[in-house]
């Protein structure tokens, strides 16, 4: 795949504006796209505007663009998803993070439980949770750049119109089916930690609305499984694939 030549910038007022880019799209721009003036960009704003623009100087000072005329393509799904995802070692939440803004999540919600072990982030690493929802953005071509919650327990009650899919990795539960009839207005999709929920939470889960679904006789891990079952949801319901 040829390399995106995007960058973020919030806010952008519109055509014909002049924007200074922060210090890292700027070095973004100057040293891994390699652009200098007159060159074509694109900015958008992780608000779900994109538009054209023109690099205007790039050196020592940092890098102006010139904004131009907005894209009016759709990219980002239609339908709302929000994954709810158990927290989960370091290093396996910047991955399910990154791959579930590039399937198209409208949001990510990380969440307590009482089967938790990781302790609850620091203010530096859930800045770095939202630094690669929006890197992943700029990579995938999305202009909604998802976001990213602090931890926290998850919600008992399921709004109505919005579908609850508590994801449980046992036969004993229905298997996971997206393509219900009609689609819903949003999907939550809920998956636990490492040790997955214990029964007093499903059952409490259930009470609120959730419905308790398994993904198939293999075992996957917590991370996995999030981002199996949000694939699943944007290709039943959405643009990911199925049409």
């Amino acid at each position: 795949m040829t390399r995106a030549r995007r960058v973020h910038h919030e806010p952008v007022s519109g055509p014909g504006c002049i924007v200074r880019l922060t210090p890292e799209e700027a070095h973004h721009v100057a040293h891994v796209l390699r652009l200098r003036s007159g060159e074509a960009v694109s900015v958008f704003d992780g608000r779900g505007g994109e538009w054209e623009a023109t690099v205007l100087g790039s050196g020592r000072d940092g890098v102006e663009i010139l904004v131009g005329e907005p894209r009016a393509d759709r990219v980002d799904p239609r339908l709302s998803v929000t994954l709810y995802q158990g927290l989960c070692r370091a290093e396996r939440m910047d991955w399910a993070i990154q791959k579930a803004t590039e399937i198209g999540v409208a949001s990510i919600q990380p969440v307590l439980t009482r089967r938790t072990e990781e302790r609850p982030p620091s203010a530096d690493r859930l800045e770095r949770w939202r630094k690669i929802a929006r890197e992943a953005s700029k990579q995938s071509g999305r202009r909604f750049v998802p976001w990213v919650g602090e931890p926290r327990q998850p919600p008992c009650a399921v709004p109505e119109g919005t579908l609850g899919t508590l994801l449980v990795p046992s036969p004993s539960v229905p298997a996971f089916a997206s393509a219900t009839v009609p689609a819903p207005d949003a999907v939550w999709l809920l998956v636990g930690p490492e040790g997955g929920l214990e029964p007093g939470e499903i059952e409490a889960l259930e009470r609120g609305g959730w419905r308790p679904s398994h993904l198939g006789p293999r075992t996957l891990r917590s991370e996995t499984a999030g981002i199996v079952a949000c694939a699943l949801v944007l290709h039943a319901w959405d643009d990911l694939g199925s049409r």
